[in-house]
């Protein structure tokens, strides 16, 4: 009988867990002591590159801030997608917020329609591949997130962002002979390249 209830108790705890999910601090912090130390150097280069991005851009200060800040949670919220192969949905909406914060305090109507315009369009195009391919919903509101960044500086680095990601998914899917990846990562790849080609005066 004893036996009986230790195994119910287990079993309330562990659908407790399940029911309640950590905090956003807790899977970060998680995924980082967990992650290989190349994947903890690459997400402190993709933050320092985020900055650097962020201050090469040529448009509003504003919008150079929010790309920066962008950059760096969107590497959070990768390193989380590696670890859990989930992305947190408080460190994508976050990364939504500042996107759309550093567009909006431009006060600047064109400005603003770019970014809701790469928020469509990438975010739609992730969609439609949600629909064919099963990928989640967390890779769908990220491409958003990446299109309102990118589309703030570019409309059309919005989707090749997204294309980007596509091909970035698929080489590391043929080199690691892996048919199911993370997408977090190729999605800030295609971000940062997007803008990387914007900074440089190729996309306009």
């Amino acid at each position: 009988m004893t036996t009986i209830e230790t195994s119910t108790t287990e079993t309330s705890i562990t659908e407790t867990l399940w029911v309640r999910p950590a905090l956003t601090t807790d899977r970060v912090v998680v995924a980082w002591v967990g992650a290989h130390q190349v994947v903890r150097r690459c997400v402190i280069a993709a933050t320092v590159m985020a900055g650097a991005l962020g201050s090469a851009l040529p448009v509003a200060d504003a919008v150079r801030w929010s790309v920066a800040v962008v950059g760096a949670v969107l590497a959070l919220a990768a390193l989380v997608d590696v670890h859990e192969h989930k992305l947190p949905n408080r460190l994508v909406g976050t990364a939504m917020v500042v996107a759309l914060v550093g567009v909006l305090s431009t006060t600047t109507a064109a400005l603003l329609i770019s970014s809701v315009s790469g928020m469509v369009l990438a975010g739609g195009l992730m969609l439609l591949v949600r629909l064919t391919r099963g990928i989640g919903m967390g890779d769908v509101k990220m491409a958003a997130v990446v299109g309102a960044s990118t589309g703030a500086t570019a409309v059309v680095a919005a989707p090749l962002a997204i294309a980007i990601a596509a091909l970035v998914a698929v080489v590391c899917g043929v080199l690691t002979h892996r048919q199911r990846l993370p997408l977090g990562p190729a999605l800030w790849a295609g971000w940062a390249i997007s803008l990387a080609a914007v900074a440089a005066g190729w996309l306009s």
